[in-house]
């Protein structure tokens, strides 16, 4: 506030060096297009302040401005100070096929290989020479002035939880592009099965891999099971040359057709590729456990996929994504992974809190621990609320939310390991919606979901036979959604828990009840 004038600016970052000097980088991440001169984001609009490299410029002379206003103009000129790019969803290959506009400057930029050796780059920015000569001389009272006066003024503040979810979120996206070895693997292997347990990161690696195919204006086929999945995809990734599918409706799609037909779907992919007519260079398959359907692999529809991508006349790539673990729709695993050549394996979660991805894999063996990356958020204990009355259960979800919603949480769902129609709340849901006292809160099963994450994840419905057999898979699914916080309702008596126990293989103890949260690492609310 200036002379009255509220003004507001901002930097994306600003990295300051003592014997170095600064940088003000402008970040720029997503498709960005840029047409005589002139620079537009991936949606059309078109970039305030001339374009990033312009606005990075920009922000620099707003810095000195501020140094002026605080009185340090005579500090700024001691100092080295430069601007930069960051293109984090554009490769350096990328950018050198380009030409840039006159503006830009390639010296200046950084991009997506940025992310993995962000210090290098740093150093290489402020190796740059300016024009006027300037270097970076100054004195440790001049540096704690830049500090103390313009860059890191010292306050208190009291975080709020939201703040505190903010940082989390930044820490797993940041976590997630260590996966780039993966990646970088795939730039020159053109089929692969790639298997991680839930959280690993699987579903951004193949949209990563998609984009970048798409980039280049090469058209995308990605494949999944789920629709819930693939209608989530669509929506929030969209791209002219990515088209997101579910088996059933590519039949359709390529068939034209109302009904899924896998038999003259095969047929006609052929037809499509003989006749030069197949539209996809790549093909990417998400959540590929669960193509194991007899009917899907006696037609050989995706052996006939990845024929087709893989032939002389379109040498283009096939990737597939699984986890064994999540074999919730299909009987089996698809014969195609396991007669796969070449298997890579993800084994880090990027997802969840390292409580929460201990709780979701506790049903699968009590010896099952998951491979967090060093430096991942712990995060709260999930809770296990545990009653057999109807009436309890609906106060332990209503409380639950309303704790949630307390904490600014607003991203909730509600996942059932039953069905819908077989749920405590089954007369409380309307167009898949959990609706009481004006909240809306979406309901889904653990076999609709899977695929998908959310902030908080309220598991209900667990049952002593949830830990039985196959169905644990389903507490595991379900549980592994939440990215922050996870709380278990589960409709169970004193003897339904020691039934569970014994699944376990844990003993149950004078207090079946809380030896049951303890081994699903998880405290016992009432």
């Amino acid at each position: 506030n200036v002379d009255g004038m509220l003004r507001e600016s901002e930097t994306d970052f600003v990295i300051f060096h003592p014997q170095k000097g600064i940088i003000c980088i402008e970040a720029k991440a997503g498709c960005i297009k840029c047409t005589d001169g002139v620079w537009y984001y991936g949606s059309g609009k078109q970039m305030p302040r001339g374009g990033p490299y312009r606005q990075a410029d920009l922000n620099k002379w707003k810095l000195e401005k501020y140094f002026e206003e605080t009185g340090m103009k005579d500090v700024w000129d001691k100092c080295k100070v430069l601007h930069a790019v960051w293109f984090p969803s554009i490769d350096r290959q990328y950018l050198n096929a380009i030409r840039l506009p006159s503006d830009a400057d390639a010296s200046l930029t950084l991009t997506m290989e940025s992310l993995t050796s962000t210090e290098t780059d740093i150093e290489r920015l402020f190796s740059v020479e300016l024009p006027s000569g300037v270097k970076t001389s100054l004195t440790t009272f001049e540096v704690q002035r830049i500090l103390s006066n313009v860059l890191c003024p010292s306050f208190d503040l009291v975080p709020s939880v939201m703040s505190e979810l903010s940082v989390k979120r930044s820490a797993f996206n940041r976590l997630l592009k260590e996966q780039a070895n993966i990646l970088n693997f795939l730039e020159e292997q053109p089929y692969a099965i790639i298997s991680g347990v839930a959280g690993t990161g699987k579903t951004m690696i193949a949209l990563e891999k998609a984009r970048r195919h798409a980039e280049n204006h090469e058209p995308v086929l990605f494949l999944c099971y789920n629709r819930l999945l693939c209608d989530s995809l669509r929506k929030n990734y969209a791209h002219d040359y990515i088209s997101y599918y579910t088996i059933d409706a590519l039949a359709c799609y390529i068939c034209s057709s109302k009904e899924a037909d896998y038999e003259q779907l095969e047929q006609k992919l052929e037809t499509l590729y003989y006749e030069n007519h197949f539209p996809y260079k790549h093909i990417i398959i998400d959540e590929g456990q669960d193509f194991g359907q007899d009917q899907i692999e006696e037609t050989r529809i995706i052996d006939t996929l990845e024929t087709i991508v893989l032939s002389p006349e379109i040498e283009g790539t096939f990737y597939l994504f699984y986890d064994k673990n999540q074999l919730v729709q299909g009987r089996k695993i698809p014969e195609y992974i396991n007669d796969a050549d070449c298997k890579l394996t993800l084994y880090k979660n990027c997802r969840n809190t390292e409580n929460i991805a201990i709780t979701s894999m506790r049903p699968l063996g009590k010896d099952r621990m998951p491979k967090m990356f060093k430096g991942a958020v712990a995060g709260d204990s999930p809770k296990v609320y545990i009653s057999n009355e109807p009436s309890k259960m609906i106060d332990c979800i209503d409380k639950t939310v309303q704790s949630l919603i307390g904490d600014k949480i607003k991203d909730i769902v509600i996942l059932t390991c039953a069905t819908v129609e077989e749920s405590v709340l089954a007369t409380y849901i309307l167009d898949g919606k959990y609706r009481k006292d004006g909240r809306n809160i979406p309901v889904s099963t653990c076999r609709k979901f899977k695929g998908l994450e959310a902030d908080a994840i309220i598991l209900i419905d667990v049952t002593a036979d949830t830990f039985e057999g196959c169905s644990k898979l389903m507490f595991y699914v379900g549980a592994s959604r939440a990215r922050f916080r996870l709380s278990v309702i589960c409709n169970m008596a004193e003897d339904d828990c020691i039934k569970a126990l014994n699944e376990l293989e844990i003993p149950e103890g004078k207090k079946p009840k809380k030896a049951l949260a303890a081994a699903l690492n998880s405290l016992l609310a009432q």
